[in-house]
């Protein structure tokens, strides 16, 4: 399996990969071993599927009647860290796995830091209510590490904060999301220069 990522792993890393299956919608996991770095530009890691399930047959035949020759997609590939406790991320999967993105997630602000190391990103999101004490400081963190990459809140509650570019409701599906990486928001002001007396 070819698997893009932002993610590194040395070969030779026995990996549980998850996955959604279009056509049924239900998840399928494979376990696997790293067989080839993921390097720049194309962050492309090799992954040899060990024993994979009858399932994961139908889903490689299925991906393959739906590729077409010569046509490649448009769309840009999002490299997006989510934040939040682990039953939210698991609450939220499947709207990540089918999104196409790259997607990392991250608990706290060590695994935060650890998953933005290396990797531009262009968008963080936090899967915790607007009121939450914890976005202050998540996104004052991605603000300075990350500082063109999207910052949202998806939870429940409106917030107003000049460290959030957009809050998006729980319930809202993809189409929100990437309206929320993709809007044209305006940079704030600049402050004039001044010059000595």
């Amino acid at each position: 399996m070819s698997l893009e990522t932002a993610a590194w792993f040395p070969i030779g890393t026995r990996l549980a990969v998850s996955m959604m299956d279009p056509a049924s919608g239900g998840a399928l996991e494979v376990i696997g071993d790293v067989v080839r770095d993921a390097v720049a530009p194309s962050w492309s890691l090799g992954i040899l599927v060990i024993e994979p399930p009858h399932e994961w047959s139908a889903l490689v035949a299925a991906a393959a009647r739906r590729s077409a020759p010569g046509i490649e997609k448009a769309t840009k590939r999002y490299r997006v860290l989510v934040v939040g406790d682990d039953h939210r991320q698991r609450g939220a999967m499947a709207l990540y796995v089918t999104s196409g993105w790259d997607v990392l997630f991250a608990t706290d602000g060590e695994s935060v830091a650890e998953a933005i190391e290396n990797v531009d990103l262009d968008a963080v999101i936090a899967e915790l209510d607007a009121e939450d004490p914890r976005v202050q400081p998540i996104m004052e963190g991605i603000r300075k590490l990350q500082p063109k990459a999207r910052r949202i809140v998806r939870g429940a509650g409106k917030g107003s904060s000049e460290l959030v570019h957009r809050f998006v409701e729980r319930d809202s599906g993809l189409d929100a999301l990437l309206d929320a990486i993709t809007a044209d928001i305006p940079t704030a002001p600049t402050a004039p220069l001044t010059t000595g007396p």
